[in-house]
């Protein structure tokens, strides 16, 4: 049996005064996580209405490749960096291919 994708839409509202600073380390994280196995997709992107707002599409091959990813150093140690930075509470969605 094949493996089921794990595909998450993930939004995270910065504090507009602290965006320049968060940018760079958001930035930095994607490059490492690009070089995960099993990490196929990995876009990170602002809205144009909100730029203080990082979406995160990404794609992995697995649930054991995403859940291998979250206990990665770089990737929790970008969430202890935006402890206290962070306007609202992440918000990710988990999506399905129809």
């Amino acid at each position: 049996m094949k493996a089921e994708k794990i595909i998450t839409h993930a939004e995270i509202t910065v504090m507009p005064e602290v965006m320049q600073e968060v940018l760079p380390q958001a930035k930095a994280a994607r490059e490492k996580i690009l070089l995960e196995e099993g990490c196929e997709t990995f876009i990170l992107t602002t809205k144009k209405e909100t730029e203080n707002t990082l979406v995160i599409f990404a794609v992995y091959s697995s649930q054991q490749t995403y859940e291998w990813h979250l206990e990665q150093d770089y990737v929790k140690s970008f969430f202890n960096f935006l402890d206290g930075k962070l306007k609202t509470a992440p918000v990710v969605t988990y999506l399905k291919v129809v």
